[in-house]
């Protein structure tokens, strides 16, 4: 069942510190988990939980406790107000990094000059880290102009993207684009563009896109890498041969595809099939409903492409909503426990994961890979201690 927005607490003042932030910080995130249907109402105070644990388990407190950080006092009181009003479908290239989720909150910003040591790419003023968690390496700063360098160690700076090695500048409105997803400024999409076709016998020249607004109710609408290209309170309809933005629907309206309905809804009983439509999408079988999120042991359809499920649970066997396991449930891998967890191979059990340089014990396979007990890391057999699983030239 879905819950009314958030209600921010008064602030006369920014947080002061970040322990205040973080404070006002972790039920605003989990209540709109919760309303947006992420997690279910049942799920709350774990969540609440485990927002401290993270912040420790992704190495940002540490990273704090090493000046790799600096705190905004104003930027965190925005976005505090921000995700207690926002909607659940939003633009998030449009947002300040880290407001509505991430692992390093809006409010932390980056303290590190290139040439510094570091451990995540949030940490760096400009440019990305080398490093890696647990695996520290040196802000490498972005390649600032058009025409300049880039590559998976060199990336272009802001207002730019990088094109077949060589940073260009992203287009504004009306400007010719190429079909690269960041091709267009921050909530432009590149329309119209059609790739080329080499094959001799289906010869096509390549045809330049223009960078447009999003597209509204009724136009036609494209596949992204981020999911589909029109406005964040529209959904593509590609249940339809020529898929078109549609408004999200109402509770109890009809739905005939996937994010169909509006804020805190699920297309219940959505049924897709094998076969594809003239889209190249999934054939629709058998339109949905519009249902309020559910929680645990809500009846749902396993068959169906979408159930009143929270996202993070599963429709089982049973035909009812189940969540990954907290501490101690019973499991037979990873996948079966709840975030920041892992199934302890001796007893079968979820239990949580050890953050870098706290205690562990390795398992026969030696502790490595998401089967460990080390979040990101391994564990140590010698020190038996969570270290980085460090790539080579870290």
């Amino acid at each position: 069942m879905s819950t009314p927005p958030s209600r921010l607490p008064s602030l006369s003042a920014p947080p002061r510190d970040p322990a205040e932030y973080f404070a006002l910080l972790a039920p605003l995130r989990c209540d709109r988990a919760v309303r947006c249907g992420e997690i279910g109402a049942s799920e709350r105070e774990r969540c609440l939980r485990e927002q401290p644990r993270a912040r420790v388990l992704l190495g940002v407190e540490r990273g704090l406790q090493a000046g790799r950080y600096r705190f905004d006092p104003a930027r965190a009181a925005a976005c505090l107000r921000l995700l207690a009003e926002a909607a659940c479908a939003v633009d998030h290239e449009v947002l300040p990094a880290g407001c509505l989720g991430g692992a390093v909150p809006a409010g932390l910003l980056p303290a590190v000059a290139p040439g510094g040591a570091c451990e995540r790419w949030e940490e760096c003023i400009d440019g990305r880290c080398t490093g890696e968690l647990g695996c520290p390496g040196q802000c490498r700063a972005h390649t600032p102009a058009a025409g300049g360098p880039c590559g998976a160690d060199t990336l272009c700076s802001d207002g730019l993207y990088c094109d077949r090695d060589v940073c260009r500048p992203r287009g504004d409105l009306g400007a010719p684009c190429d079909g690269h997803w960041h091709a267009c400024r921050p909530g432009l999409v590149c329309q119209g563009y059609v790739a080329p076709v080499h094959e001799p016998h289906a010869y096509r020249r390549k045809q330049l896109g223009v960078c447009e607004a999003r597209p509204d109710a009724g136009r036609p609408c494209h596949r992204v890498s981020l999911g589909h290209d029109c406005a964040p309170a529209q959904f593509c309809d590609f249940s339809a041969a020529e898929p078109r933005c549609r408004a999200r629907s109402p509770a109890g309206a009809a739905c005939s595809w996937q994010d169909a309905c509006a804020d805190g809804l699920r297309c219940d009983g959505l049924r897709l099939s094998a076969a594809v439509n003239g889209a190249g999408e999934r054939r629709l079988e058998a339109p949905g409903v519009c249902r309020p999120v559910a929680d645990a042991d809500a009846p749902c359809d396993p068959a169906a492409a979408e159930t009143r499920c929270p996202i993070d649970m599963r429709c089982g066997d049973d035909g009812r909503c189940r969540p990954r396991g907290d501490t101690g449930a019973t499991c037979r891998e990873r996948n079966d426990c709840g975030p920041y967890h892992h199934c302890e191979p001796a007893t079968r059990t979820c239990q949580p994961d050890a953050a870098l340089g706290e205690p562990c014990r390795p398992d026969r396979g030696g502790g490595r890979g998401d089967a460990g007990p080390c979040f990101l890391g391994a564990c140590d057999p010698a020190a038996r201690r969570c270290v980085g699983a460090c790539s080579r030239g870290n």
